[in-house]
């Protein structure tokens, strides 16, 4: 930060002081006869003693010599223009006015007039001179307490610090600079290129103007970024708009564009709602469904800015991540709990856990403009992991997505789900998915299938206003007999016992049943929708048994 240098001004010498006073243009009246001697010679001695002090520069001593010649004989020409200088020279201008005044007024063709004139110039110079000398003083102040408030971190009081200095001084470079340095800080860009432009055209040094130009250049830059970019909410990295995952660590979506992620948002008079049915019909429940956005949209709560950068890296930070720039590199809690990312040349190719031995795989592809596409990934919900697959259309919109997980929350089946997405005018206008699985011989080598819808509805605003969910089938076959004592348990829970190739409809309201929990329930593989995160964001959850139908409703 530039620092403030205070001008040194040098006064000019004044005139001589005046010899003794010629005699008056007009007669005066003859003087008495003087009775006192002894008030003459006070007179002429002071004024001799004035003019010696005036020769030795003592002016304070010449200032009281020529006031004691004044009191002996007051107004006398020569002594007034003489006491006038000599106040001056002690620098002490107002009272030296009030003696050109006085002289003026009693002798307005008086021989020291020409004197007087130059010395009323003189005056007026200094009383110039003091009013710079207090704004220069004033800015000084200002500058140093501006720069003060600055070092302890109080920018919006240093701003308004240095916005009073350029006004006192609108010529000075050093105020706008440290403007421009405050507004770069706190983020408004914009606003600090306009300063630095109005300090390079103040500033006179070549060198100071370059580094200023670059300076510009960089923060151009970030402007341009600031328009294109969003950031991952997660490790804080940069991404195109168009991104829907972040390539450096996979979280996401980011679909700023998507009017059912920008659905529920935290705006006044905005709900979103999902109630749930039974098979047959009956009500369930309702779930208000919390925002997940503040009051702008998407792109407005993730749009790049660098604070907003630092802020994520400082909380990830804080709960013991590693960067290598902008890419995430390790977790640790310090106990030797460790994650490791392994970053490849374009994206995180993969996650270790120490503590859990987890390997979690990613394949991607390049979409253009530097948006990465996830052709794999694996995907940890609640401790159950999936693997996703998905495929893309040329305008790099998720259209098919395959899940395959084993399902420890119940029987360990393998069990794989498929969903086909369709748009209408690039809007998600519904989905159909399936999903099922072939169980194990001892249990009777059951093939259980199941099928869902989803629609959408859209308002004439483009904003969507209804998902709905309906699950349209979901059947079992036993291909043979289950075996020992899974039989007894099986024929427990179906009404008439397992029956041998004969398409059950059952878990359409009871859930496919797989076996007892071996105390009063049983294990059940439940409808996950979770894995669609995605595309379903407002219904990606873990459908209970028998609930069959699903419908998130917006109002705004």
């Amino acid at each position: 930060m530039k620092s403030f240098l205070p001008l040194i001004v040098l006064l000019g010498s004044v005139s001589a002081l005046a010899q003794d006073a010629p005699p008056p243009q007009q007669p005066a009246p003859a003087p008495a006869a003087s009775t006192n001697t002894a008030a003459d010679d006070e007179f002429t001695k002071a004024v001799f003693f004035g003019k010696k002090f005036f020769d030795l520069g003592e002016y304070a001593s010449a200032v009281e010599q020529f006031t004691k010649a004044d009191a002996a004989k007051p107004d006398q020409a020569a002594v007034l223009y003489d006491l006038a200088l000599v106040l001056a020279k002690a620098g002490r201008y107002s009272d030296a006015q009030v003696k050109a005044d006085r002289y003026n007024q009693l002798f307005p063709n008086g021989a020291e007039k020409p004197l007087v004139a130059k010395l009323q110039l003189e005056l007026e110079f200094q009383r110039e001179l003091q009013k710079k000398r207090q704004a220069d003083q004033e800015y000084s102040d200002l500058f140093n307490r501006a720069k003060f408030v600055y070092g302890k971190g109080d920018l919006d009081a240093a701003m308004k610090l240095f916005v009073q200095a350029e006004q006192l001084r609108p010529t000075d470079p050093a105020a706008v600079y440290n403007q421009a340095m405050i507004l770069e800080r706190s983020g408004d860009f914009a606003k600090a290129v306009e300063r630095y432009h109005r300090y390079s055209e103040l500033e006179s040094n070549a060198d100071a103007k370059a580094g200023v130009d670059q300076r510009i250049f960089a923060l151009d830059s970030e402007i341009d970024e600031m328009k294109t970019k969003i950031v991952c909410s997660f490790c804080g990295h940069r991404l195109p708009a168009g991104a829907t995952w972040c390539e450096r660590c996979w979280h996401g979506p980011y679909l700023v564009e998507s009017p059912v992620w920008n659905a529920r948002r935290c705006a006044d008079g905005a709900s979103a709602t999902r109630a749930s049915y039974f098979a047959d019909g009956h009500f369930n429940r309702n779930d208000v469904l919390p925002c997940l956005l503040p009051n702008g949209t998407m792109r407005e709560s993730l749009r790049y800015t660098p604070a907003r950068q630092r802020a994520i890296q400082d909380a990830r930070r804080a709960e013991g991540w590693a960067y290598d720039g902008e890419m995430l590199r390790s977790w640790t809690d310090g106990k030797g709990n460790e994650v490791r990312f392994v970053q490849g040349a374009d994206y995180l190719e993969r996650v270790d856990s120490s503590s859990s031995g987890d390997i979690l795989t990613y394949v991607a592809h390049e979409g253009g403009k530097g948006v990465w596409l996830l052709d794999r990934e694996d995907l940890i919900v609640d401790a159950q992991k999936y693997t996703n697959r998905y495929t893309f259309d040329a305008n790099n919109r998720i259209v098919t997505q395959q899940v395959d997980y084993q399902n420890a929350a119940a029987c360990n089946h393998l069990i794989t789900m498929n969903a086909d997405y369709a748009y209408q005018n690039g809007a998600l206008l519904g989905a159909k998915i399936t999903g099922g699985y072939e169980g194990f011989a001892p249990e009777g080598s059951p093939t259980v299938r199941w099928e869902a819808n989803v629609t959408d509805s859209y308002d004439d605003a483009a904003r969507v206003t209804k998902e709905e969910l309906n699950v349209t089938s979901f059947t079992k076959m036993y291909t043979q007999k289950p075996q020992g004592a899974l039989r007894d348990e099986l024929n427990a829970q179906y009404q008439g016992g397992v029956q041998v190739k004969k398409t059950l409809t059952a878990p359409l309201k009871t859930g496919d049943i797989c076996a007892s929990n071996g105390l009063s329930g049983t294990l059940t593989n439940a409808i996950d929708l979770r894995p669609f995160y995605v595309m379903l964001p407002n219904l990606s959850i873990v459908l209970p048994a028998g609930i069959t139908k699903s419908v998130v409703s917006y109002t705004y």
